[in-house]
């Protein structure tokens, strides 16, 4: 018997159903360890093992039970043969006789039709497992695949917020610059101002005015005071300059804001007490200006400040201070 032979047996084979002869050679081609028709039985093997599982169970009848323990009980009532020897019978039945192994040659068609069944289950059992290996394989790189493109969202959710966090750190660079860029804006118009106050003074000295002011700036021992603005005007500010000799001075101001009906600016200059340096005025740029009389000792003067008061001024400061300041 040839191996193509052997190999359309094996289905056969695994059902039980070959003659002796037949058998026996297809045992004797298995254990020379042909892989190709070792695999082919086990999955036939494994078929027929689940056959008996497609069969739908069938309950005995109802008078089994009966017969089984009258045949037990009472073996003539049964038409069993009596035996002679009960201790006997004993023995045979405790140790049976070993059966013979009977090989049939099964019918053509059935063993044909059992064949095919077998080779059909195999063959679609071998089909679910190439399903089931390709599914795995079509998983597994899924997964991979998932795996990959998580890794990238999360790189690319790191990317974005280092660049937020840049850009936070770059935002705020832009406004502390544009903070500093305004300060120093401030600071400049002031500076601009406070110069177009020194050169009005100059050109004074300059064309030999006799005036006050000429004579202040005139003098070697001027001293010079700026007053900053509180919360009530922080954009306002204040210079004064103060000739200790003559005892006078010159006060200028800017961006103080309008005085409400009523209400006036004082000037004050504060040694052991507040003393009245006069009220002012503003022009409609908010600017105004004022020559003060009777300044006191300088080594005295602890604070110039400006309030605002009643229309006329107070002996005394009673409204909120706008501006102050050192000498």
């Amino acid at each position: 018997m040839n191996h193509d032979q052997i190999k359309e047996l094996l289905s056969l084979y695994a059902l039980g159903t070959l003659d002796r002869d037949s058998a026996e050679q297809v045992q004797a081609h298995l254990a020379k360890g042909c892989a190709k028709c070792g695999a082919l039985f086990q999955q036939f093997q494994s078929t027929t093992n689940l056959l008996p599982y497609s069969l739908a169970p069938k309950a005995p009848p109802a008078s089994f039970k009966a017969r089984l323990m009258t045949a037990i009980t009472d073996p003539a009532a049964a038409g069993v043969k009596a035996d002679p020897d009960p201790l006997a019978r004993t023995i045979r039945l405790e140790r049976p006789a070993p059966r013979q192994q009977r090989w049939t040659r099964p019918s053509p068609a059935l063993a044909a039709t059992l064949g095919a069944l077998l080779l059909g289950v195999g063959t679609y059992a071998a089909y679910l497992q190439t399903t089931l290996d390709a599914e795995r394989k079509a998983a597994s790189q899924n997964n991979s695949t998932l795996s990959k493109t998580a890794q990238r969202l999360a790189d690319l959710t790191q990317q974005i917020e280092k660049q937020k966090s840049e850009l936070a750190a770059a935002t705020e660079d832009s406004q502390r610059a544009v903070s500093s860029l305004r300060v120093t804006h401030d600071l400049l118009a002031k500076k601009q101002e406070q110069l177009e106050a020194l050169q009005t003074a100059r050109l004074n000295v300059a064309s030999g005015s006799k005036t006050d002011l000429a004579y202040i700036f005139s003098s070697p021992t001027m001293k010079m005071t700026t007053l900053s603005g509180t919360d009530m005007a922080k954009d306002a500010y204040a210079m004064i300059f103060v000739e200790p000799d003559a005892k006078r001075g010159f006060f200028y101001v800017a961006n103080l804001p309008a005085a409400p009906a009523g209400k006036t600016y004082q000037l004050w200059t504060i040694t052991d007490k507040p003393i009245s340096a006069g009220v002012f005025s503003l022009d409609p740029g908010r600017k105004g200006h004022m020559m003060m009389r009777n300044v006191p000792n300088v080594t005295h003067i602890k604070q110039f400040a400006v309030s605002l008061e009643p229309e006329g001024g107070m002996p005394q400061p009673s409204g909120s201070i706008y501006l102050a300041g050192t000498l």
